[in-house]
């Protein structure tokens, strides 16, 4: 959120330039911008509106297509598509170039139509109202939306939700004209916009099957231990907070900080400023900061939790609202607040390097792919799952370089780790495959905490390190 915050800024002040420019350019006379509605009356004040919604709807479509080119992509127009899942923030999110682009609009506007200022007024909030309720992430309109021929041609939430998450359809601003015509409309469109406007709706299978199904699931939570490595999220923006390692002590549970989902500009291994007492100064990552947690019944009270923020401790309860699902309470006075957190690993793995782990690109810090660890008669391998591909870089790629035999096979189920043994505290004797090279490396692995994986492979007495982190498939 503080990235699209920052660039959402940075749009504004884009936005602002141009606007000021458009203002002296009036001013010295060479706009079309009149300000006496009698000069055209109001049919035309009418007519502009709608006519300047249609230019910028068709504008928009083909400099959106513009800005999906690779060349451009990559070095632009991913600033905004860094929200896969958007929020109201992301609708202005751009890079300063795009932003230049998307203001472009009103220079073509004001020098070429006759236009009150009134008119060019009602013209930008509905085109920031509309760019809003496109980023809304939730969809506003009825489930007969797309029935009704006379207003199915307008956009919805869903329509632009689904651009974002699949970067290939959906280019459309206001209609779905040009998305139609060009054969870019997204093909599941109206059954993901029928299942989003209709999943509320509870399944009529009977009132006894639902009790029972209840009654089934409150049994398997009551009986559920919380110990385990949770991740948290931010009770608004919904993004990952940091991964919880909770323990059962003496009848009692305490919580451990293993890792934070960081910004580029917060640093890599903070320390807590504001702590109280002996904590003041200490890291992080590893502080425990829930303790003192009693059972009774199907949650656990009389616990505390500290915020490493603010520095604050706070009364705190948590419960399992499902399996798989824990909510933290923290009372403040009278006044209180919940986060949600999802179990990532239980208490089960006695493994700690086999699993499926997300390989993380030292240079970008980007998410790169799924490696899943196996092992066999005590050697370990690894074979990729899952590549998290941009745009340009296709579907399914292969192995160009690749020495044979997995050369020109597909990367996706490659084996690119094998022959780790371990000695001591890591995995040495490796080797590693670079997929986007065709080169192996002598390798070694080692655990620096239970969920975060270090690979290093060597070239001569050259080495490069990435950090994996364990993941959950289930």
């Amino acid at each position: 959120m503080y990235t699209e915050f920052a660039f959402s800024l940075s749009t504004v002040f884009v936005f602002a330039l141009i606007g000021t420019g458009i203002a002296l350019a009036k001013n010295a006379g060479h706009t079309l911008i009149y300000d006496d509605f009698g000069e055209r009356g109001w049919i035309w004040f009418l007519v502009s509106i709608g006519l300047m919604i249609m230019l910028h709807d068709a504008y928009f479509y083909w400099t959106h297509r513009l800005m999906h080119h690779p060349l451009v992509f990559r070095h632009v127009h991913l600033v905004h598509h860094r929200s896969t899942n958007p929020s109201p923030w992301a609708a202005y999110a751009f890079h300063p170039l795009e932003a230049v682009v998307e203001a472009g609009i009103f220079p073509l506007l004001v020098f070429t139509i006759p236009l009150h200022g009134v008119a060019l007024f009602v013209f930008l909030v509905y085109m920031i109202v509309r760019n809003v309720l496109g980023h809304l992430g939730i969809e506003f309109l009825p489930k007969n939306f797309l029935s009704n021929h006379l207003i199915s041609w307008h956009t919805s939430t869903t329509h632009h939700d689904l651009h974002h998450k699949d970067f290939n359809h959906n280019y459309g601003l206001y209609f779905t004209w040009w998305d139609k015509w060009c054969k870019t409309e997204h093909p599941n469109y109206a059954e993901t916009f029928e299942e989003v406007t209709t999943r509320e709706k509870a399944p009529s299978n009977g009132i006894k099957a639902l009790l029972i199904l209840l009654l089934t699931t409150a049994q398997a939570v009551s009986a559920q231990s919380v110990a385990g490595l949770w991740q948290t999220y931010h009770d608004k923006s919904g993004k990952p907070l940091s991964m919880i390692r909770i323990q059962e002590k003496g009848g009692s549970i305490e919580g451990r900080i293993e890792k934070i989902f960081l910004q580029a500009w917060e640093g890599e291994d903070p320390i807590c400023e504001k702590c109280p007492g002996d904590l003041q100064g200490k890291k992080v990552i590893g502080l425990q900061f829930l303790w003192g947690f009693k059972k009774a019944g199907n949650t656990w009270n009389e616990g505390h939790i500290l915020d490493p923020v603010s520095g604050e401790t706070y009364q705190s309860k948590l419960w399992l609202e499902q399996p798989k699902v824990l909510k933290v309470k923290g009372y403040w006075g009278v006044f209180y607040r919940t986060q949600t957190w999802h179990l990532e690993q239980d208490n089960q793995d006695n493994n700690p390097v086999t699993g499926t782990w997300k390989t993380i690109d030292d240079k970008s810090g980007q998410a790169k792919s799924l490696v899943k660890i196996s092992e066999q008669n005590g050697v370990f391998f690894g074979q990729i799952l899952k590549i998290y591909l941009q745009e340009w870089e296709g579907e399914d790629p292969i192995c160009i370089q690749c020495p044979a035999p997995k050369k020109d096979t597909k990367i996706i189920g490659m084996t690119i780790a094998w022959g780790f043994s371990k000695k001591d505290k890591q995995w040495e004797d490796g080797k590693i495959l670079d997929p986007g090279n065709g080169k192996t490396y002598l390798c070694s692995i080692w655990l620096e905490s239970e969920n975060v994986l270090k690979i290093r492979g060597y070239w001569g007495p050259f080495f490069r390190t990435q950090t994996w982190v364990r993941i959950n498939t289930e």
